[in-house]
């Protein structure tokens, strides 16, 4: 080796890239230490050998291999991929290729730079993730953001709805006086009147006060706050009582009640209210359903096999998705347009049937609509 030959080689040797040139062949006349090292053999014994069989362990010319095409165009390559090394891992290089032109503008030789950008690759792949992982966590950070806004939304009209049953409450205790004022009147007036026909006029007034009464004093029963207080009740009082409530929405919806009970029934040691609470959301749950009008079962059974009471309450409205199924319980979910409902409804249902060591369920009905079981134990009597 020469002078220039060893300068040559002692400058490429500090070189940490791999650098060799190879002839049209693909045999070696030129390696440095970085390919030798790369290769695990000693640069002497490189000299003379093709560049695939030594550097990448193959028995012919690598495919796509940028080298042919340098000596084709007369171009510099380049190519970036993952490849498998001499030691058995995945290297993701960087392949420079320059050729060499000769005066007559043939190309004889090419120089080969190889650059292990493995660690850089994988870097760029760990901030790419990290880069989704924060914007998932944006998205996300944003879709809680949403969901606060309409909970706050839910709880408003939540308080709104409390307000409105305040206010309902002091109008029933309010007409309730009045009515019984009329009421008695109308007693009066009965007992002074011999025309039959003014007295059943009389007497139809006296009835339209008498279910008014019967209206306001049940709005007031189910107004009370509960105190928890349990106590033996008949199922049917407690589900004959709401409906009256009811009796007028379900009129001016067109929709059909049809009830099934069963008067062989035991009573209930439960918190009456509560139970009440729980017929009338799944009964106006049932009429918002049915907005062009339509039916409501309500049907009550014991069954022997489990020592229980049971509730059925089915419409054929709308029904519910099956996907949204296993979310009607959930606190805040609500299928209903903005604005018509808190989502807590059939959450706070479900607590208390729970609470009375009762289960409520959705089952699937015939048809369309939904069709909701409550199941309560029969307790023996003290």
């Amino acid at each position: 080796m020469d002078v220039s030959e060893r300068f040559l080689q002692t400058a490429l040797d500090g070189i940490h890239d791999c650098i060799n040139i190879v002839d049209k062949n693909f045999q070696i006349i030129f390696v440095n230490e970085a390919a030798s090292k790369r290769a695990g053999k000693n640069w002497r014994s490189l000299l003379g050998n093709t560049c695939y069989a030594q550097l990448w362990g193959k028995n012919a010319p690598c495919e796509n291999c940028v080298t042919r095409k340098a000596f084709e165009t007369g171009k510099p390559q380049q190519t970036i991929k993952w490849e498998i090394g001499n030691d058995g891992k995945k290297h993701f290089m960087e392949h420079f290729v320059f050729p060499i032109v000769e005066k007559d503008d043939t190309v004889e030789y090419t120089v080969e730079i190889f650059r292990d950008i493995t660690e850089r690759k994988l870097l760029e792949e760990e901030r790419e993730q990290q880069r989704l992982e924060l914007g998932k966590r944006i998205r996300e950070l944003r879709h809680a953001y949403e969901e606060l806004k309409s909970l706050q939304n839910q709880l408003l009209q939540a308080e709104k709805m409390a307000s409105v049953g305040l206010l309902a409450s002091s109008l029933a205790h309010e007409l309730d006086t009045p009515l019984a004022t009329i009421s008695g009147y109308c007693e009066l007036l009965a007992e002074g009147i011999d025309d039959n026909h003014l007295l059943g006029h009389v007497k139809t007034i006296s009835e339209q006060v008498t279910k008014c009464q019967k209206t306001t004093r049940s709005l007031l029963d189910f107004s009370r706050k509960s105190n928890g207080e349990r106590k033996w009740c008949n199922i049917h009082h407690l589900i004959s009582s709401i409906l009256s409530l009811v009796e007028h929405r379900l009129i001016l919806h067109k929709i059909k009640l049809h009830t099934l009970f069963d008067n062989q029934l035991p009573l209930l040691f439960v918190d009456g209210n509560q139970i009440q609470q729980v017929i009338l959301n799944l009964v106006n749950n049932a009429v918002d359903a049915q907005p062009q009008g339509g039916d409501i079962f309500i049907e009550t059974r014991m069954n022997h096999a489990t020592k229980s009471v049971e509730l059925l309450f089915e419409d054929n409205g709308v029904g519910i998705p099956h996907e949204n199924r296993k979310h009607i319980f959930s606190p805040f979910f609500t299928t209903k347009d903005p604005g018509k409902g808190t989502g807590l409804g059939l959450s706070i249902c479900k607590n208390i049937i729970i609470a009375h060591d009762g289960r409520i369920t959705l089952e699937n009905r015939n048809g369309n609509g939904t069709k909701f079981v409550i199941s309560l134990p029969v307790s023996e009597a003290p």
